[in-house]
């Protein structure tokens, strides 16, 4: 009898969809499945985090009703909304603060502001967000833009209770009363694009004045093609068109003040995916995902692709782009870029989104399902912690990235292996047994599936193995005696007898439940090799 031999796998390099069969053996720690997951910077695949209703069981909708949020995006000790025709502001997503009121040049106290009229968003569009840090103001200025209305600012001082701090609000004017539907801060300027009827200039505000945008050292540049997102990076700022891309430099300096080509065959499909992640300014592309980053030499620039890996998932969104709601958020904590395409005809359960993990290599990706996204946020509260919010059409806020569910539903999450031939395709095999590297972060029950020969019908396929023993590790500090199990290990190795034979097979370890996360770290196989037939 032939003895049983090796192979060990360690989970790698993310989602990869643009590789044949016969490719994918040359890299057995890919996945070519990979829903649900996403690529930890510490190695392995993470099942993703859910989400939850900020304001849980009390949480309340901003405008009282089931009413498209356009935008989220974290202020002071709360978060700022946009949705329907006004903008909101709240602490714990369930009393909500109505603040698009034009208070008086010196600011108003909480009376005088909610006594105020509304002054309406008429035909409010999804929305885009600027910080403006002001000497002396204790959270510094929000700044909103949705392409309809003129740019909003809210600034707010004081601590405590709402009740007990100053309103500062006003509408920007950038040419004319037309609306703006990108913005970004950038050394000292709020600079606007996307201007109504005109959406081929660039207009930048007096520097460190924010709502003058026609006094000494405020000024516009016009482009030979249509701005689609705006973004400063390091020195300069950088300038997306459909079918270009170019960028601001000297913007301090009047005499030396220049657009500088970068691109003239790459253009940007959508502003909104638009983030600076890792020293680098990621956005999509007709051909992809691609990074803008600055060589060693100063003033130098070079565009590459980062998703090569999951071109056809790409290519499709490229296609249908304009079916969909496009947003993006940075995850710092993470390295992890995420991107949401949302289709709102759809059920929640087939909206979809890409994860992008920056490891040392470059980008590893993974795909969501099931995530419906309208508009998402992150920044740093008050104790310099990020937060992340994300809205949908349901018009509720929700907390990304927290719980072990999507806001109460199970979360279906896949990783499949390629087909391992184990270095010899023409040699039949019978596997013995797997043990998986599993990282619990609490009670988990991931099922194992078999599939031999590329899942081929005249091979007997084995039925789903349940994984009912993860010990679940015990953490001191937070574990309860009686409760918790002692003694197990952080990352147990998980010993799984198989059944079945054929000249290669994959895994697919999946879960469709509200338990907590896990990390599959790798598999070590332990396989019997037949005659060659």
């Amino acid at each position: 009898m032939a003895r049983s031999q090796p192979f060990t796998v360690a989970c790698a390099g993310g989602l990869v969809t643009s590789a044949n069969s016969i490719d994918l053996l040359r890299t057995p720690g890919v996945a070519t499945v990979l829903q649900n997951f996403e690529v930890s910077i510490e190695g392995g695949y993470r099942r993703i985090n859910g989400f939850s209703k900020f304001g849980a069981g009390s949480a309340v909708q901003p405008t009282g009703s089931t009413t498209t949020i356009l935008g989220t995006q974290p202020y002071a000790d709360g978060v700022v909304v946009t949705a329907g025709t006004n903008i909101y502001f709240t602490q714990d997503g369930i009393t909500w603060l109505t603040i698009n009121r034009l208070s008086a040049g010196g600011g108003d106290n909480y009376s005088t502001f909610t006594g105020k009229s509304i002054a309406a968003r008429t035909g409010q569009g999804q929305c885009q967000f600027a910080m403006f840090e002001g000497a002396g103001q204790e959270y510094g200025s929000i700044i909103i833009a949705d392409g309809v209305n003129e740019p909003f600012s809210f600034r707010m001082e004081g601590t405590g209770a709402l009740s007990t701090r100053t309103y500062f609000t006003e509408e920007i004017t950038v040419t004319g009363t037309k609306g703006v539907q990108f913005i970004t801060a950038h050394d000292h300027h709020l600079i606007a694009a996307g201007v109504t009827d005109n959406e081929n200039t660039v207009y930048y505000s007096v520097n460190n004045d924010p709502t003058s945008f026609s006094g000494t050292g405020a000024g516009a540049v016009t482009i030979s093609d249509k701005i689609v997102g705006i973004k400063g990076f390091r020195t300069d700022l950088f300038i997306f068109c459909e079918n270009s891309i170019h960028k601001l430099i000297n913007i301090n300096n009047s005499s030396t003040v220049a657009v500088i080509p970068v691109a003239e065959s790459v253009g940007c499909l959508s502003g909104y995916s638009i983030q600076e992640i890792g020293g680098d300014l990621i956005f999509l592309a007709p051909d992809g995902l691609r990074t803008v980053a600055g060589t060693s030499r100063i003033g130098d620039v070079e565009l590459g692709t980062v998703s090569k890996s999951i071109q056809p998932i790409i290519t499709e969104l490229a296609q249908k782009v304009n079916e969909y709601t496009i947003s993006s958020v940075v995850l710092r904590e993470k390295s992890q870029y995420r991107l949401f395409y949302t289709d709102t005809d759809l059920t929640n359960a087939s909206q979809r989104g890409i994860i992008g993990t920056l490891r040392p290599n470059g980008f590893e990706w993974s795909e969501m399902l099931g995530m419906e996204v309208t508009a998402i946020g992150s920044g740093f509260d008050t104790n310099g912690i990020e937060q992340y919010y994300h809205g949908d059409t349901d018009g509720y806020v929700y907390l990304h990235n927290s719980g072990d569910n999507f806001d109460g539903a199970a979360i279906d999450a896949r990783y499949q292996t390629p087909d391992y031939d184990y270095g010899d395709f023409g040699t039949l095999k019978t596997l013995h047994y797997v043990k998986l590297s599993i990282g619990p972060e609490n009670e988990v029950q991931p099922s194992v599936r078999v599939r031999f020969d590329y899942d081929s019908n005249e091979t007997p396929q084995p039925e789903d193995y349940l994984l009912d023993s993860v010990p679940a590790p015990s953490i001191f500090g937070t574990a309860l005696f009686g409760t918790a199990k002692f003694g197990a290990s952080e990352q147990p190795l998980v010993r799984l007898a198989l059944q079945g034979s054929g000249y290669s097979n994959s895994f697919r370890i999946l879960t469709n439940d509200t338990n907590a996360p896990y990390t599959i770290n790798g598999l070590y196989i332990d396989y019997i090799p037949s005659g060659r037939r």
